[in-house]
């Protein structure tokens, strides 16, 4: 009876605090801001009023990747404000990839093109990922940045999908951006919210967050799948929207040399990387080939040219590492299948390299981490037995008339990622 209503107390006790822990959950998040200009961009606007080349670099997700979404749109803006400067694009957008991969190719794909700016937008992908998880990635690519040059200015844009509307709609930032905040202000690095300007006409009944264009009513619409902007709604204000901040900062040009404080985080993502395969890199056993098809024309193939492929159930690779992370930059498409992978005597791990939105060819990528720190062997190889296409199609409800792409069983793979 005394253990009964022990528990009893326990339980009302536990009822009690959740509230207080919900908001204690809730108040470790921050409260919304459009824009945060900390030390601004001024080593960028030093060298537009000196009337020097310059060079942006767009380093995001989808909603970055966009054709005519707003990294084209304030292109076309820059070019208009500032008709006599040269500036140049360095496109380093890649659908359906967060912040870890942007730490593995920040290097390769954006510092080696010695940008003069880079803008950062990860918060949608980086959405349900762990918030010590963003920061440590989020502040690899900042302190890779600022280690290759001292002078290269960094501004972290936000965007926002159906999912974080909630929180928004109550001032809220959610968790992807609440840990990338966290490095802002420690780094002094500008932060512009493209997406509370488009809740607020969500909110005022001017725009509808999703629905389908032949439904469409007189209120138009943000997206159609709650995710991507269309380029004449939701991009036309996210670029509104960092027009009008680029404009403050535009000023403070007093150049500045970036030096690089104590880490956030001591398991930061500073010494990612990533390493195209070669014979050098790797050593290849069984029938491989060095394909460019499944790559030339594709949207991915300035950042991914080449790529080596087999369909051999006894072909293989092996690539000696040293760290505690390993993955792959491959491609993922209606011919590609589950790969096997075995690091050093550990029990095979099995990846699907097919999923439902492969209806068409993409650069994709995945990583293993948490490895003990040290050298390690990895060997990669097609996992025996087919996946069932057809049912993971359906979970999209996609209707598939011609299934002969889908009858291969291939891997491609173009990089190593640490």
């Amino acid at each position: 009876m005394k253990e009964l209503k022990k528990n009893k107390w326990i339980i009302i006790f536990c009822l009690l605090a959740m509230p207080i822990a919900l908001q204690a959950q809730q108040d470790s998040l921050l409260a919304a801001k459009e824009f945060t200009p900390r030390g601004g961009l001024p080593n960028f606007f030093a060298k537009i009023k000196a009337g020097k080349p310059v060079k942006i670099a767009f380093l995001g997700g989808s909603i970055t990747r966009a054709g005519n979404g707003y990294r084209d749109q304030i292109q076309t803006w820059f070019k208009a404000q500032y008709p006599a400067v040269q500036f140049e694009e360095i496109m380093a957008a890649v659908s359906g990839t967060g912040s870890d991969f942007g730490a593995c190719r920040v290097k390769k794909q954006v510092i080696d093109h010695q940008p003069d700016l880079v803008f950062v937008e990860f918060a949608v992908n980086d959405n349900r990922v762990p918030m010590l998880f963003v920061r440590e990635r989020i502040e690899g690519i900042v302190r890779q940045i600022w280690k290759a040059g001292k002078h290269t200015d960094i501004c972290f844009i936000y965007t926002f999908a159906a999912e974080n509307l909630p929180l928004l709609q109550q001032h809220i930032f959610p968790t992807s951006v609440t840990a990338m905040e966290t490095i802002a202000d420690h780094y002094n690095i500008p932060s512009i919210h493209m997406g509370l300007a488009v809740i607020e006409e969500i909110d005022k009944g001017k725009l509808l967050m999703s629905g389908k264009r032949e439904e469409q009513t007189s209120v138009p619409l943000f997206s159609i799948d709650g995710v991507h902007p269309l380029p004449e709604t939701g991009h036309k204000i996210y670029t509104q929207v960092l027009s009008k901040y680029l404009l403050m900062m535009q000023d403070n040009i007093a150049a500045v040399k970036h030096v690089l404080p104590e880490a956030v985080e001591k398991n930061n993502w500073s010494n990612a990387g990533m390493i195209s395969f070669n014979k050098r890199s790797a050593r290849f056993t069984g029938a491989w080939n060095q394909v460019d098809s499944i790559t030339k024309g594709k949207e991915y193939y300035p950042l991914q040219p080449q790529v080596y492929a087999t369909a051999a159930a006894d072909a293989s690779l092996t690539v000696k590492f040293k760290g505690t992370r390993f993955g792959l930059a491959d491609i993922m498409g209606p011919g590609t299948a589950a790969i096997e992978i075995t690091i050093d005597d550990q029990q095979p791990r099995v990846i699907n390299r097919f999923d439902a939105f492969s209806t068409y060819y993409r650069l994709n990528y995945f990583i293993i981490s948490n490895l003990k720190k040290g050298k390690h062997k990895a060997t990669i190889r097609l996992a025996p037995g087919k996946i069932d296409k057809e049912a993971i199609l359906k979970t999209r409800n996609t209707v598939v008339k011609d299934w002969a792409p889908y009858q291969t069983n291939t891997m491609y793979v173009g990089a190593v990622l640490y």
